[in-house]
């Protein structure tokens, strides 16, 4: 018995390995040598109004593929090699999404049961920037996120985030609307009194009051690219690299992974300590270096959500 057992005990060791970062998870019968892991979905992403594609870790099964939405029909499916294509019988509207459940099996009829979440295809998206914002809010001026519009197209599926996709406390998916080179938009993320044209985001929960991040993205998509972030901190927490949470720690990186920040390190982030419900954050002439450089606190009842920054900054 003690034969068989360091031999074997040798086989997990290496095929476990050691490393900060592991590959995924596969399971295997160590006598057969055979994969017994289900397939991992990776992302869905709709290629036009009836199409979209859903991509996976490993070759799916070319019949094995059931697929059902509720609001739609799905006309035809096509699998090649880790991607199987959906066409639906219906357009799927701009800024409108629907919900997808599956079945599918790899190539060794290991099964895997999905849900996701299908957003229409923007074709012209405008580009924006995150110009102005607030987080510290009172109920007569609650917690607001400006975004100005530097590129004209149309504002569907743009998703602004209080956090990161893959992480986010809060976020507002933009409507099918049309936007002109300038536009001002408005985004409450706190509960109080607003201008009825201003976006009230999902939850309505507020930012962090001292120490924060906010992204956009191209669309709700988890894997979707980033368009802008910024991040804010109070320069005193000490907690988690002086982010105050392991969550907004891991969302920082990802910001700076992207190319959105330029640094991952809290000392380098917007100082919040003087701004007020009134004394908002205002990015500095559309300057976009992705540093806190790029950003200043206009003066005590200067904000100017809706319009052009104020250039009268706080002087401590």
């Amino acid at each position: 018995m003690k034969q068989l057992l360091i031999p074997l005990v040798s086989f997990l060791l290496l095929c476990t390995g050691c490393g900060c970062r592991q590959p995924e998870l596969c399971l295997y019968n160590l006598f057969e040598q055979v994969d017994s892991s289900p397939p991992v979905f990776l992302a869905a992403t709709m290629i036009n109004q009836y199409n979209a594609t859903l991509t996976f870790n490993e070759p799916i099964g070319h019949d094995s593929a059931s697929l059902r939405c509720g609001q739609n029909t799905i006309t035809n499916t096509s699998v090649s090699d880790t991607s199987l294509t959906l066409s639906l019988a219906k357009p799927l509207k701009m800024g409108e999404s629907l919900a997808l459940e599956g079945r599918v099996e790899d190539l060794r009829g290991n099964s895997l049961q999905f849900t996701t979440e299908l957003w229409a295809k923007n074709s012209n998206p405008a580009q924006v920037l995150i110009n102005e914002f607030t987080t510290k809010g009172s109920e007569t001026n609650p917690d607001r996120v400006e975004l100005l519009v530097t590129g004209r197209g149309n504002l569907a599926g743009l998703t602004l985030y209080a956090g990161v996709p893959e992480d986010w406390s809060d976020r507002l998916v933009l409507p099918d609307r049309w936007v002109e080179r300038g536009t001002y938009l408005v985004v409450v993320f706190g509960k109080g009194d607003y201008d009825a044209t201003n976006y009230p985001s999902a939850l309505q929960t507020g930012l962090g009051s001292n120490n924060g991040c906010l992204s956009i993205a191209q669309s709700p998509e988890w894997e979707s690219p980033l368009i802008d972030a910024v991040v804010w901190g109070n320069m005193s927490t000490t907690t988690f690299e002086g982010f105050g949470s392991a969550s907004l720690l891991s969302q920082v990186n990802h910001i700076y992974g992207c190319g959105h920040w330029n640094s991952k390190e809290s000392k380098h982030v917007i100082d919040s300590n003087t701004s007020t419900a009134t004394r908002s954050l205002c990015r500095d002439r559309l300057i976009d270096t992705n540093t806190s450089g790029d950003w200043y606190v206009c003066a005590t009842k200067n904000a100017t959500f809706g319009s052009q920054n104020s250039q009268e900054k706080h002087i401590p």
